[in-house]
């Protein structure tokens, strides 16, 4: 399992959003975000998106995020995969995969 992290421009967040309902995965999880990258020019008002998902979706999730996101200039944003040792959804109890 991973947690896919990706910090995206606002003005394409609508339309990343849209990709990944279409695509089937378990869900997202929204937070705005205000930050600055390498050209350090002022803090810009970003969207943070945090996805669990397998190990089988995780290209076909990049790839989505990647192809919305992209304009070529500075500032389109990051993605982070991260490892998960585990996941617990609290309302069931379920573990692991079972629980996206």
């Amino acid at each position: 399992m991973r947690k896919i992290e990706a910090i995206v421009r606002k003005e394409k967040f609508e339309d990343i959003i849209k990709v990944l309902e279409k695509s089937g995965i378990g869900g997202v999880t929204v937070t705005e975000a205000k930050g600055f990258g390498h050209h350090r020019n002022g803090l810009k008002e970003k969207y943070k998106i945090e996805i669990y998902v397998d190990e089988f979706q995780v290209d076909k999730v990049i790839d989505m995020i990647r192809s919305v996101a992209k304009t070529g200039t500075t500032g389109d944003g990051k993605i982070a995969i991260l490892q998960l040792e585990n996941l617990i959804k609290i309302r069931t109890g379920e573990e692991g995969a079972s629980a996206i």
